[in-house]
This record gives structure tokens, C-alpha cells and sequence, in this order.
């Protein structure tokens, strides 16, 4: 059986479009600036296809953001894995919310013991 590591795209793609969105592009532009139909980007987006590494290259240039950034915790195994997107989730949630969160997580890792 290969040893590979599993690499999480719906987190790719939700940072794609998140930095798209930061600098006021549409898929439509963007897909023309990759050569790319929008309905491509749509997919690359909502993590329905598996980008190579030469086209999350074109999409760091043209976003002006790391590649770093793109691809870093998306590895399943990885321990830094959704800690990204957790924290984005934390940042919109009130403290009494985030209370409720921390309390949740507190009762998980005493259920590991």
C-alpha cells in the first residue's frame, strides 16, 4: 500500500475564494487570468477537484498570498489540521459563545482520558 498523505482541498479552495474575495475578484476574472472556465474555479473553490502544485503557484501570484498559506494544516494527518479555520470560526463568535465552545472542547479531551 503507498504511504501518502491526504491533503484536504475544501480548505484549499475555501482559501482561494477567500482571498479572491479580499481582493474584489470575481471567479469570472480570476478564471481568465488562470485560462480557466469559471466553472473550474467554482469546483477548485468548494474543494471538488485536486489542484496541482503548478496551478496553486498561478493562484498564489496572482492573489499575492503564500503558497504557504494555500496548502498549510490542509494534510489530514498533520497536527496543525483545521486550526487555521478554527481559529477564522472563533474570531466571528461572541465571548459567550466562545465560552460554550471552550467548554465543549474541555469535555472532549476529558472523554480521550
Amino acid at each position: 500500500m503507498a504511504n501518502y498523505a491526504i491533503i484536504d482541498y475544501k480548505i484549499i479552495g475555501s482559501r482561494i475564494k477567500e482571498k479572491r474575495l479580499e481582493k474584489g475578484l470575481t471567479q469570472e476574472s480570476l478564471a481568465e487570468s488562470l485560462e480557466l472556465s469559471p466553472e473550474y474555479v467554482s469546483k477548485i473553490e468548494n474543494g471538488r477537484v485536486e489542484v496541482n502544485l503548478k496551478r496553486l503557484a498561478q493562484f498564489s501570484l496572482i492573489l499575492e498570498c503564500p503558497i504557504e498559506y494555500l496548502v498549510g494544516g490542509t494534510v489530514v494527518e498533520s497536527p496543525d489540521y483545521k486550526v487555521y479555520e478554527l481559529n477564522q470560526l472563533l474570531e466571528s463568535c461572541t465571548p459567550k459563545e466562545k465560552n460554550v465552545i471552550h467548554k465543549i472542547a474541555e469535555l472532549i479531551t476529558t472523554l480521550k482520558e
